[in-house]
């Protein structure tokens, strides 16, 4: 997936309108009209959108579905956007944070001033004003930005009196931004008077609840991963019982609950004791209709391969837990014909590591990274694959308990798959027959060994991928939140605040 576009032909523009085309994706009948108008969906996330997938496939579902959505997002200094509101389809009001953060970095360059003492040249991302969340192409360097709705990996222990005041100073200004937009986005949402909240993770439950209460309207939590139980770091004991604590409340007060594979939905029904089984909503593309050709994928000409060679593909952020350095280890034990392609982009520290390691291997000439295309074209771009590798290490039990994004664009591609035994990924897997299970330790040895079984077996799997891929759409995806939306906007519609918990 890349930044700045999700699943479906809907893309957001350099100018940072919220602009749309038709995206198809639409299969349900326009949702009930609410005293004569068209119902209000409020979406509360905690990023600025750039990167968020979900959130924007389904507020573009939702507002082709006859719905006036809003995305309440937040703009930071370090951010993609500006702050307010943009117009279009979908709008969405980005409301500015107040941080302090900087405010260390500039502090200790007086201080090295008044001493006299050489000054560091320091470069900070500009807040992108609606500039670019355009995808850069395949073959092009990878752009140096962040992404926030994808969790940092943990910071290296501090250690001196030095190191541990920035540590605290970070949390610190952490805890203000979060602080800073519970406050204005639940006046925000207040103001804008929805039918319906939908909050996106745990961290904007907070807002969900204020302005639920306040407008006597329902929401929705809908737990894009576990989040108690993400890949985060472990030092932080207060913030993680606060944080169970607002998703215990959260969960349980809201009206209904969405999430993304069946394992996290059976683990919020049990631990929360819910009273409903949550609502699945995988993050599955928008199918078009048919399974791409081979001869229509992308890899062969971006990587410079002839067609004799067989190309092992990997999808998505370039990062650890995915599998990659384990499939670097296992290359050297496959025929010389097999190649590994990656699709995506990465931090260039990690990539300098993965270099160092391909050199040593003396792999360079059989490890093409090649960039990066929009997230609608990654299915037509991989098509041309012998295989596509979703190896995700289950580092916890949110990644465990996952449904790769890369397994469905894989299965609309129609190339078979080797999975990491994750839990609902190996139970799709194996219900398709669409291609093999590696265990989670991933030896090279084995994983070589399971590569080659579906290299062989390709053709077979490619025939029941074809039948799959039907099954497997956002289409089926969003009629299941439509339901939910109809039946909400029911109680809204008699003017009977039932849904409000006292």
């Amino acid at each position: 997936m890349l930044p700045g576009r999700h699943n479906g032909e809907r893309e957001w523009p350099r100018d940072g309108t919220a602009t749309r085309r038709k995206t198809n994706m639409v299969s349900n009948d326009p949702l009930p009209l609410i005293d004569g108008r068209r119902p209000r969906i409020a979406f509360v996330v905690y990023n600025d959108t750039y990167a968020d997938t979900r959130v924007l496939k389904i507020a573009a579902t939702v507002a082709e579905g006859g719905a006036d959505v809003r995305i309440f997002a937040f703009s930071s200094r370090t951010g993609h956007f500006g702050p307010g509101l943009e117009t279009g389809e979908v709008e969405i009001d980005r409301l500015p944070l107040r941080e302090i953060a900087h405010l260390l970095t500039k502090w200790g360059l007086s201080v090295r001033r008044m001493l006299g003492r050489p000054v560091p040249i320091y470069t900070e991302t500009a807040t992108n004003t609606g500039e670019s969340s355009t995808a850069p192409v395949a073959g092009t360097a990878a752009p140096k930005v962040a992404t926030p709705s994808v969790p940092k990996p943990a910071a290296p222990r501090a250690s001196g009196a030095k190191n541990v005041a920035i540590d605290l100073w970070r949390r610190a200004d952490a805890t203000i931004k979060q602080g800073s937009f519970w406050k204005r986005a639940s006046a925000s949402v207040q103001a804008w008077r929805p039918d319906i909240i939908h909050a996106h993770d745990a961290n904007t439950l907070v807002v969900a609840m204020w302005a639920s209460r306040r407008l006597s309207v329902p929401y929705v939590y809908d737990s894009h991963e576990l989040w108690t139980e993400r890949n985060i770091r472990s030092d932080r004991p207060v913030a993680k019982r606060f944080e169970r604590l607002y998703e215990r409340l959260g969960a349980q007060r809201a009206t209904a609950v969405v999430t993304v594979s069946p394992s996290i939905a059976d683990w919020l029904k049990k631990r929360y004791r819910l009273r409903a089984q949550p609502t699945l909503v995988r993050n599955i593309p928008a199918f078009t209709g048919q399974v791409p050709e081979q001869s229509a994928g992308r890899l062969r000409e971006l990587a410079h391969l002839s067609p004799e060679t067989r190309v092992l593909a990997y999808c998505g952020g370039i990062t650890t837990n995915r599998g990659i350095e384990e499939t670097i280890e296992a290359l050297p034990l496959l025929p010389s014909d097999v190649h590994f392609v990656l699709l995506g982009f990465g931090s260039e520290i990690y990539r300098a590591g993965l270099d160092r390691r391909i050199a040593e291997l003396g792999l360079a000439h059989r490890v093409h990274f090649v960039g990066a295309v929009r997230s609608s074209d990654v299915s037509a771009a991989l098509a041309d694959a012998d295989v596509s590798l979703v190896l995700t290490r289950p580092a916890c039990l949110s990644y465990e308990y996952s449904l790769p994004n890369k397994l469905f664009e894989s299965i609309q591609a129609g190339i078979p798959v080797v999975s990491t035994n994750l839990v609902d990924a190996a139970r799709l897997v194996r219900k398709y027959d669409v291609g093999e299970i590696v265990e989670t330790d991933m030896p090279a040895k084995a994983l070589a060994a399971t590569i080659s079984k579906t290299l062989a077996s390709s053709a077979q799997r490619r025939a029941a991928i074809r039948l799959a891929a039907p099954e497997l759409t956002w289409q089926g995806e969003s009629a299941r939140l439509f339901q939910l939306y109809r039946s909400l906007l029911a109680g809204q519609s008699t003017g009977v605040a039932r849904w409000i918990r006292k």
